[in-house]
């Protein structure tokens, strides 16, 4: 060793180890709180809960089946409300209560069976609200 490096200060393994996780945590909790204070919009929840209503729906040939549609507000997440609006020409049903004006929606084409032996085209429409 030259007679240099004896004077410089050196930090001890543990040391440099304890301040080094000193330094990781406040900047852990600094990132926590920040994402806890910006503003969030909720997850889009209508159309994953649109797929699980539709397949609720469906009979094994891929038919929405009208009949089922009191069964429909099973499949919408928990802890939140929503609304299942089935059209067909002119024949429009709903279940659940009307979603006020900030609801997530989302909508798709279906092929629908109003009775037996009656096959159209409508929308599957489902509103979901907290």
């Amino acid at each position: 060793m030259s007679p240099s490096s004896r004077r410089r200060a050196q930090a001890s393994p543990v040391a440099a180890l304890t301040a080094l996780l000193v330094v990781c945590a406040a900047i852990s909790g600094y990132a926590t709180v920040l994402d806890e204070s910006m503003p969030t919009a909720d997850r889009d929840l209508a159309s994953a809960t649109l797929s699980n209503v539709e397949s609720a729906l469906e009979d094994d040939s891929g038919v929405v089946v009208l009949s089922r549609l009191s069964d429909a507000r099973d499949a919408c997440p928990d802890g939140f409300s929503c609304r299942v609006v089935v059209a067909v020409d002119d024949d429009r049903r709903a279940v659940g209560p009307d979603a006020p004006a900030d609801a997530d929606t989302d909508s798709t084409r279906v092929t629908v069976r109003a009775e037996p032996g009656r096959v159209g085209f409508g929308t599957l429409r489902v509103e979901v609200w907290r």
